[in-house]
């Protein structure tokens, strides 16, 4: 048995999943996808914590019955290791059992003794700057909200050096969106925990740069208000040489500063609310109420979980509805992430019921799952009925979507769209 199917058969034996596996260990759920799908091993330097997350001895993982000696050997310790690593493995070889055991124990502490310093370095960083980059956050914020309400804002629809920035309004105007009204209402609902300024992107006194990261790719906003003139503002997804990025899972544990579009109701007494907000994506303006403690005068504090979770079951419950013909929507992985799911994919449109079940496809793990995920997708744009000039426009645009995203394989996922769709 290969190490990668030992760590999932102990998983599942001890009930973790590979999402809080990847957490705990640091190791990237690709990665970890990696050891089932491809029958790789993980690498020798990630044993010690894997052991640890497990509670598990190195022993234990390498050790199955007959073969285990084959399977330690299969392992390349050497490969882009140190002299003193080099020197360290051989070390711990040539101790007897009981040696081996007091170094593996006493390598674990050094582990956590270190874990534990790095999260008292974060914990301790000084509130001072954390009060200064929320107050700088919600200054942002509320400027951009400002600003949407003006009515001298205008649309920068030039094409950009990349000529990359067009997707996203060929998406608006194919799902029939007036763009400067969407990209308005989009900030007048943007949140602080939303944004990231990026100053490098801000040439003169009066720009302004902000990164939306909340979604798997994230989207740069544009502005130049200076002011007595017209507002300009542009619209476009991160790219760097072509390639969108994608943004790493975030925790969502934490608690985020909202300004709330309504107070819903107040425990007397307490710092306890239900507020209502408002959260603009694809061609929605997802309507969410949410417990909140008070902060100040202005706004809430909210856990992201519970705005990552309404996010969610949205879209979920989006392509729950997308499942016909018999298929066992029970039978794939729905997304938990908002990292998972694109911006376009927020909708009751063809084109967000597309781009939605294409994210589907991409975030199975299992063979199956993929099988009925395919399914879904070709199946729902088979049925779909348009004039051919607009499903070619649908293609056009499925095509300039798409194009600045790096997974392999969506040319082959498009394709099978095109010849459901024709």
């Amino acid at each position: 048995m290969q190490i990668g199917s030992k760590i999932f058969e102990i998983l599942k034996q001890r009930g973790i999943t590979q999402k809080e596996f990847s957490m705990k260990t640091g190791i990237a759920e690709s990665t970890i996808s990696d050891w089932k799908r491809k029958g790789f091993n993980p690498s020798a330097a990630k044993l010690p914590v894997i052991c640890n997350v497990l509670g598990v001895s190195l022993d234990e993982l390498l050790d199955d019955g007959a073969d285990s000696s084959n399977l330690k050997e299969s392992i390349d310790y050497s490969f882009s290791l140190s002299n003193d690593e080099k020197n360290l493995i051989e070390l711990f070889r040539s101790a007897d059992d009981g040696q081996k055991r007091r170094i593996y124990s006493y390598a674990l502490e050094l582990m956590k003794i270190n874990s534990e310093t790095v999260q008292i370095e974060q914990e301790s960083k000084p509130q001072e700057k954390q009060d200064d980059e929320l107050a700088n956050k919600k200054t942002l914020c509320k400027r951009l909200r400002r600003l949407s309400r003006l009515d001298r804002i205008k649309l920068d629809e030039s094409e950009h050096a990349s000529g990359l920035n067009r997707h996203l309004f060929k998406y608006f105007d194919f799902i029939g969106v007036d763009k400067l009204d969407y990209i308005k209402k989009y900030l007048e609902h943007i949140q602080p925990f939303m944004i990231k300024e990026i100053k490098t992107q801000e040439k003169f006194d009066n720009a302004i740069c902000v990164l939306d990261e909340y979604y798997r790719i994230s989207v740069y906003i544009k502005l130049d208000a200076t002011k007595g003139e017209e507002v300009i503002v542009s619209f476009h997804e991160n790219n760097k040489n072509g390639v969108a990025k994608r943004e790493p899972l975030k925790r969502t544990n934490q608690e985020v500063y909202v300004f709330p579009e309504s107070i819903s109701s107040h425990v007397v007494g307490t710092d306890k609310y239900t507020i209502n907000l408002f959260i603009t994506r694809g061609a929605t303006s997802l309507p969410m109420t949410v417990s909140a403690r008070k902060c100040d005068d202005e706004g809430f504090w909210v856990r992201m979980s519970d705005i990552s979770r309404n996010m969610i079951e949205t879209a979920n419950s989006y392509l729950q509805d997308l499942y016909t013909a018999g298929l066992d929507y029970s039978e794939i992985e729905p997304f938990y992430s908002l990292q998972q799911i694109s911006f376009t994919s927020y909708g009751t449109d063809v084109f967000s019921g597309i781009s939605l079940l294409i994210d589907s496809l991409l975030m199975q793990m299992s063979p199956f799952s993929k099988q009925v995920a395919d399914s879904a997708l070709c199946i729902f744009c088979s049925t779909i009925e348009l004039p051919e000039i607009t499903k070619k426009e649908l293609l056009d645009t499925l095509r300039e979507r798409y194009k600045v995203n790096s997974v392999k394989i969506l040319p082959e996922i498009l394709r099978r769209v095109e010849l459901n769709l024709l």
